[in-house]
Formats: C-alpha cells, structure tokens, sequence
C-alpha cells in the first residue's frame, strides 16, 4: 500500500471518529477509517474510504496493512478493553504515533502506560472549553500543554484606543497580545505598536488567572 501524503487510519466510526475522519479526509490527508460494526461503514462509506475490521484481532491488523500507516487514532469509546487492545496491536505493528481517546483517567492512564502518544480526553476538554465559553468571558478556548491557555476576547474597555505597548499588556498582566482582528479587516499579528480598539476581537495567550486579570483591568 502506497502513501503519498500523511496517512492515517482511524479505528472507530462513531461520532469522534467519524468527526476526525471526515476532517481529515477535507484536508486532503489519506484517511482510512474502520470499524467492527458493518452498518457505520456503510453509512460513512459514500464520504471517506472505509473498512469492515475488527482492530483488536492481530489479523485484521496485517490484512489491512496497518504498519504502512503513519499515524493512527483510537476511536473507540464503548468499550475500554478494545480500545486498548486496539492501541497496543496498532503499537505492535510498529505505528509509533498514536492519538487514543479515553473515556475515564483510568482508561488514560492504561493508555499511556502501554505506549499511546496522545491522549484525548475528548468529553473532559470539550467540557472545559464548553464551560469557559459559556461563562461569557471568552470568544474562544484553547488550553495547550502546561499552565497557559490561548483566547479570544473583546478588547477591554481599560486599554481601548491604546497601542499594545502603551497599554504595556506584557509588563503588567504577562500575557501576550498574538494578534489582532479588527471587524472587515485581515488579522494581525500582534506588532507593539498596534492600536486596540473598542470591536476588536484580541487573541492573547497566558496563564488563566494573568488573562482574567487583563480582562476586569
């Protein structure tokens, strides 16, 4: 089986993996999908390549080729035990880089002991993020690893018409102002001497308590 571009297969077809999936296959990355269950390979089949295949039989694995693969994705949330024998067949078959759901911190972590090396915990993240949107503060959420998350915001009202080095948003709260969206204008990239105004959307980075302190002023 020959891959020309990045090629991943992603083992699960329920709504995470079929969401992976077809996201993948839009950005033109070679995407196989599978699943035990023939009915959502059917249903899926008109839109991405997919396979009828039960991924925790070692069998399935070598039919299917799944060495030639550059990455995989563990999509599977109904049952922990196929999830990991799943992950640690698709490591068996020397797939290196491997993106696996998990459904609980137990699950997590027995995934990460046999060798996974990413894990999502796709409700636990989505909730988060759902939770910070909600309350009002944030345009957007992404937490990245360590301490710091990235947001988007409104400009607060405290440094409206201010360029981002007089409003010194750096040496006052920590955060980095990465750019600036101004309503009917392309977005900037966060030079020093761009002014904040009152629509703008800002997308800053920094610790979560820094950001909140930005945002009451």
């Amino acid at each position: 089986m020959a891959h020309t571009n990045r090629s991943v297969l992603v083992v699960g077809l329920g709504r995470f993996g079929s969401a992976v999936a077809t996201t993948l296959d839009a950005m033109g990355q070679d995407v196989l999908a599978v699943d035990r269950d023939l009915e959502l390979v059917n249903r899926w089949s008109s839109q991405i390549p997919t396979v009828q295949a039960d991924m925790t039989d070692v069998l399935a694995i070598e039919q299917l080729n799944a060495s030639d693969f550059d990455t995989a994705i563990v999509a599977i949330g109904d049952s922990v035990e196929a999830s990991v024998i799943a992950t640690g067949n698709l490591l068996d078959a020397g797939i290196s880089d491997i993106w696996a759901k998990s459904v609980s911190k137990e699950h997590a972590r027995i995934l990460q002991r046999i060798g996974a090396r990413h894990i999502i915990n796709a409700e636990t993240d989505a909730g988060k993020r759902v939770g910070h949107l909600v309350s009002g503060n944030y345009l957007d959420y992404i937490e990245i690893e360590g301490a710091h998350t990235v947001v988007k915001i409104h400009t607060p009202q405290h440094v409206v018409g201010y360029s981002i080095e007089d409003a010194k948003v750096h040496e006052r709260y920590g955060i980095t102002v990465v750019g600036i969206k101004t309503p009917g204008t392309e977005f900037q990239y966060g030079s020093k001497e761009l002014v904040m105004h009152r629509n703008d959307e800002l997308v800053i980075m920094g610790r979560e308590d820094q950001i909140d302190k930005f945002i009451r002023g």
